[in-house]
């Protein structure tokens, strides 16, 4: 009795793959894409429909020299740009803050990290530590200027000085937070305190610490223009202030909003990296 050979079929040659995964992927895609307008439909009606109002109500409802206009601002915002007097003012605060902020960072986290190793330490240097953190800033603005001078130098240390207490205590806490079983384990499997610092205390302060930069950043800028304020010939905050001496509320509206806009584009930049450090430490998922 003769057998025939049975032809493989095409599940024994393998299926072909599915293409309703790549359909679907697509269509949340649009769906995201479609939400994402509709979301900045909305919020460009909100602004549009607030500078209408303002725009109407300067000089029917309040005076213009109390309240300016949107007409007024643009306007001024053309002359300080055409006179590069705008790009000048922000790149000095940029660069004051920029530092400070560096500079506070690495102390803040630096002195985070120790504090949270050493306990001993920590248990006897907290009430200093919590003495200069409940000082005021800005009142010590005088007495910075009197040691370090009216050049960049002194915005620079009132901005890193005000920032880095936010991040020192966010990164402490990171640290005393760590699971002292998994400290122990590491002890155990012959771990020195290096490889504990960088296997164990570091990345555990990371996610601390980035979402600590976050909110130490418009700290660290209002230092920079506190200095500003205090004594100064350049800046954003020198711009502030100098138009409102003159009653130019436009003018002070322009540092505003100069600012502003400039804090908001450095912090989405600082969201963007706190996600990716995220998707790193596998907390998070790629949207």
């Amino acid at each position: 009795m003769t057998t025939h050979a049975v032809a493989p079929t095409r599940t024994d040659r393998g299926a072909p793959p599915k293409r309703r995964p790549v359909k679907k992927q697509r269509s949340q895609r649009s769906a995201w894409a479609l939400d994402m307008l509709m979301l900045w439909g909305i919020r460009a009606v909100i602004v549009v429909a607030m500078l209408g109002l303002w725009q109407f109500c300067s000089g029917r409802v309040f005076p213009v020299f109390i309240v300016s206009s949107p007409q007024l601002v643009f306007e001024r915002f053309g002359d300080f740009m055409e006179g590069g007097q705008l790009l000048s003012d922000l790149s000095y605060t940029m660069r004051a803050c920029l530092m400070g902020f560096a500079i506070g960072a690495v102390i803040g986290s630096s002195l985070g990290l120790a504090f949270g190793i050493f306990e001993s330490v920590a248990r006897t240097i907290r009430p200093f530590a919590a003495m200069l953190y409940s000082t005021p800033k800005i009142m010590l603005a005088p007495l910075i200027v009197v040691w370090f001078g009216v050049d960049l130098q002194m915005k620079v240390v009132i901005s890193a000085f005000s920032c880095m207490w936010v991040i020192f205590y966010n990164v402490w806490n990171a640290t005393r937070a760590i699971d002292r079983n998994l400290l122990d384990q590491f002890r155990l499997m012959g771990a020195n305190q290096r490889q504990i610092i960088a296997g164990l205390y570091f990345p555990s302060a990371t996610t601390w610490l980035l979402t600590s930069l976050r909110v130490a950043f418009p700290i660290a800028l209002i230092g920079a223009v506190v200095g500003e304020f205090v004594a100064s010939n350049q800046g954003l905050g020198h711009l502030a202030l100098d138009s409102g001496h003159r009653f130019d509320t436009a003018g002070v509206l322009v540092a505003v909003l100069t600012i502003t806009f400039t804090a908001m584009l450095i912090d989405s930049l600082l969201t963007a990296l706190q996600r990716k450090v995220a998707l790193w430490q596998g907390e998070g998922e790629r949207k």
